[in-house]
């Protein structure tokens, strides 16, 4: 039985291949997009799930309160991780994770790689399989290192690394250690990466910062206990945070932050290591909003929807164009349910058929898709036998409901009626303009999106960031300690070069680099009773000139001024927002004004005043900021200013003449628009996502849309040819084919725009500069929507009035 249903369904397939193969695309598309989504979203959730300690690894972060929402930071003081270890009950191990520079050295032989130092626990904690070596206590003395499988065979190729000494660079500083482990390379869906692990003690200054809670560079991870619970740790948490005087309550009063439901100004809390992927505050550069991937899985399922509607339209249409073969079946013994088995088999055939032709259009985009969104999505992952049960158990389900309507309204047809051909298409109207018009709901609401998310991330991109990225080289410096001779040796170097206009150095990148590396410095002081807190930025001569920033009072550092470098006074220069936490309103009665900040340390002069810039991205709030003139080593990028028509030739001119000053830096420069560009990447790719689904939902409803009016027209051929003898014009019958759809189309049009304005709008609220959902917005999707839908119709409806009446009305 199973066989003739089966071999049945496939000689109706063939009949009317047209339909099918409307069905086929339609539904391979959806699947497509709904592989490749799925594989994305699997992907991002996946992060540090492999952990076996994962649901009891947790990150410590500070909070604290605005008006406007929580602030969160990651960075942790040096005796953090020990201490919360020893105070906190429930806290089993813990482990700071600070990025220390770069570089290990072995028989004279270098390489670049980036070091991480943690404490023991670090392998305790993390499931990161040890390969050879000590195994149990890896960093068991101060001496050791820990080389990632990569690191071991690039410095030591074949040899057996275990045992050797060798030495790492440690805030630049050279240091002697022995190999005591190789560890397997991070997972890609790790949030810590590593390359060369050491203990924190072998920084050079931990003799000062052991006990120093005021310098705070680093995130700091804590294993609780199996019977112990986040809250009982956070009641402990905010007695170490009195205990210790981490927080200055009036500080933090004056600089207008609130108490939080424990009364507390600052606490400190914890966040599950496997959510930080999904914190872009403490997730890093690789982090990613939840809502971001839910919208993605909800954009499968309209997609999805759609392709459905038009399999229940296209299938209930054609129904009537099968009502005889129907009541001869039940005429010659058929039953109900015998009829709608039959006709369900087709629905499962097409629907095996979309998966099969998915799935391989699937690995034919894999590759430019993982290139697209720099993922590392695999096919393989649909192979596991769980993902591909529930595949075939999803296209089962799906073809059930949207197969099983059409069978089961054809499989009550009634057997007189339809002999005598009273079964009429008005019975499937309502239904058919409902699902047309909830399939246009959708494509507009997908078009509203696409044109305010895309209107967002550009205004990101193109936003004014206080100064020009045009034609500045970033060049990150391998040894920073060395950073002024560079910058002056290629000063000396190019400056003959009639393209090169300025050079200077930074603490900090303007954007992300080559090197792929973000930093923040920050510093908090109260004077005379006021809360000030200053992003710091540590720079070189001509910074404000490279970076065309002009000061709006007082003046750049300058190498006419001795006081810019007298170790008696620290010259600053500061932001406006800065100024203004003095209550100073003017900017050049700022100019002179001076300050300590610690008693112990020479005050601060303020010589220049300059317009508040965006030193990090616009996801973030553009703090104030002050900058300080630094000769004695130390800055890690090297700003180039150039003039050139020829930037890709020029950029290699530069980086090859930085290169015969540090011959062994691999990193390469990069133009600071590139660099500014990488802080958008992820909604870039995200906006292109919703572009390409977009485009694919509007696809598929007018594949849908084309495919039912071509049955319409051939429904009411007899009718057309009427209309034409009796002297309608080609207009006249054009427009009244195609009313019925455009008042679908504007009847979604009208549903979909509160509905998109009001989500689109909750949305915009997460940025911290935003553009609004105008309302020309979802005019224009209302307008392109309805184009698509006249074109989309206008083609079948021209071709019908068009069409030789003779043909249509021969047989009566």
């Amino acid at each position: 039985m199973i066989r003739n249903y089966l071999l049945t369904a496939w000689r109706n397939l063939q009949k009317n291949k047209f339909n099918a193969a409307i069905n086929i695309i339609g539904l391979s598309v959806a699947f497509t997009c709904c592989i490749l989504l799925f594989l994305m979203v699997r992907h991002e959730f996946s992060y540090d799930s492999f952990h076996m300690n994962g649901p009891r690894l947790y990150q410590v972060y500070e909070n604290t309160r605005r008006a406007e929402g929580d602030d969160r930071a990651e960075s942790m003081a040096v005796p953090a991780a020990p201490t919360f270890k020893k105070e906190v009950a429930g806290v089993i191990a813990s482990t700071g994770f600070e990025t220390a520079g770069a570089g290990i050295r072995y028989k004279g032989k270098e390489v670049y790689q980036g070091l991480q130092l943690v404490d023991p626990d670090f392998f305790t904690m993390f499931s990161f399989p040890i390969v050879a070596g000590n195994a149990t206590t890896p960093l068991a003395s101060v001496n050791d290192v820990v080389l990632s499988r990569t690191t071991a065979k690039a410095l030591f190729g074949n040899e057996d690394p275990v045992g050797k000494a060798v030495e790492i660079r440690a805030l630049a500083e050279w240091k002697a250690v022995t190999v005591s482990a190789v560890i397997a390379d991070p997972p890609y869906n790790s949030t810590l990466k590593y390359n060369i692990l050491a203990r924190t003690e072998i920084r050079p200054d931990y003799p000062d910062r052991k006990n120093n809670w005021n310098s705070q560079d680093h995130p700091v991870f804590v294993q609780l206990a199996p019977t112990a619970s986040v809250v009982a740790a956070e009641k402990d948490f905010r007695a170490l945070v009195k205990r210790h005087n981490l927080a200055d309550s009036s500080f933090l009063r004056t600089r207008g932050f609130l108490k939080d439901e424990h009364g507390d100004y600052f606490s400190l809390r914890l966040e599950l290591l496997s959510d930080v992927h999904f914190d872009q505050k403490l997730g890093g550069s690789d982090s990613i909003n939840k809502t971001y991937l839910y919208t993605l899985v909800l954009i499968a399922i309209v997609v999805m929807v759609i392709a459905c509607f038009n399999f229940v339209n296209l299938n209930v249409a054609r129904s009537f164009t099968r009502a005889r073969e129907v009541g001869i079946r039940k005429t010659i013994g058929a039953d109900r349910r015998q009829i709608y088995f039959q006709l369900w088999a087709e629905s499962l055939l097409l629907f095996l058929a979309a998966v099969a032709i998915a799935v391989g259009f699937a690995s034919s985009l894999l590759k430019p898709f993982n290139d697209l969104f720099t993922e590392k999505l695999q096919l393989s992952t649909l192979l596991q036998p769980a993902v591909l049960s529930i595949a075939l158990a999803g296209a089962i389900v799906v073809s059930f409901l949207a197969g099983g309507y059409p069978a089961w309204l054809v499989s009550r047809f009634n057997t007189v009626e339809v002999l005598k051909g009273k079964v009429s298409v008005n019975r499937s109207s309502l239904l058919r303009n409902g699902l047309i018009t909830f399939q246009f709901v959708l494509a507009s609401a997908l078009i509203s999106g696409t044109l305010v998310i895309y209107r967002q991330f550009t205004h990101l991109r193109t936003a004014s960031l206080g100064y020009t990225t045009e034609s500045v080289i970033s060049i990150p410096v391998r040894s920073p300690e060395n950073s002024q001779r560079y910058a002056d040796e290629l000063r000396m170097a190019l400056g003959s070069q009639p393209w090169m206009e300025a050079i200077t150095a930074s603490s900090i990148n303007i954007g992300i680099g080559e090197d792929q590396s973000m930093s923040h410095s920050n510093t908090g002081f109260t004077y005379k009773g006021q809360g000030i807190s200053t992003a710091m930025l540590e720079v070189d001569y001509d910074y404000l000139s490279v970076l065309g920033i002009k000061p709006v009072a007082g003046r750049d550092f300058s190498r006419d001024y001795a006081t810019d470098t007298s170790s008696k006074v620290t010259n600053v220069i500061v932001t406006e927002s800065m100024a203004r936490q003095f209550g100073i309103k003017d900017p050049k009665e700022a100019v002179g004004f001076s300050f300590f900040v610690d008693s112990s340390a020479p005050k601060w002069n303020i010589v220049g005043v300059i317009p508040n810039f965006h030193l990090y991205s616009m996801n973030e709030r553009m703090n104030p900021t002050t900058l300080f003139l630094n000769r004695r080593g130390g800055l890690s990028y090297l700003f180039v200013k150039v003039r050139t028509q020829n930037p890709n030739v020029t950029l290699g001119l530069v980086q090859a003449a930085f290169h015969k000053l540090e011959p062994d830096n691999t990193k390469a420069a990069s133009y600071l628009t590139e660099n500014t560009r990488r802080w958008y990447e992820k909604e870039s790719r995200l906006s292109t996502i919703f572009f390409s689904s977009a485009f694919i939902a509007v696809l598929l409803s007018c594949l849908g849309l084309f495919a039912i009016v071509s049955l319409v027209m051939e429904q009411r051929r007899k009718e057309i040819g009427v209309r034409k003898v009796l002297g309608a014009t080609l207009f006249s019958i054009t427009g009244l084919l195609s009313k019925d759809f455009v008042v679908l189309v504007a009847i979604a049009f009208a549903i979909s725009t509160p509905v998109a304005w009001y989500f689109l709008h909750q949305w915009l609220q997460d940025f911290e500069y935003r553009t609004d959902a105008s309302w020309w917005i979802f005019g224009l999707a209302g307008v392109l929507t309805l184009a698509i839908a006249l074109v989309t119709v206008g083609i079948q409806t021209v071709r019908a009035a068009l069409s030789n009446p003779v043909k249509s009305l021969r047989s009566e």
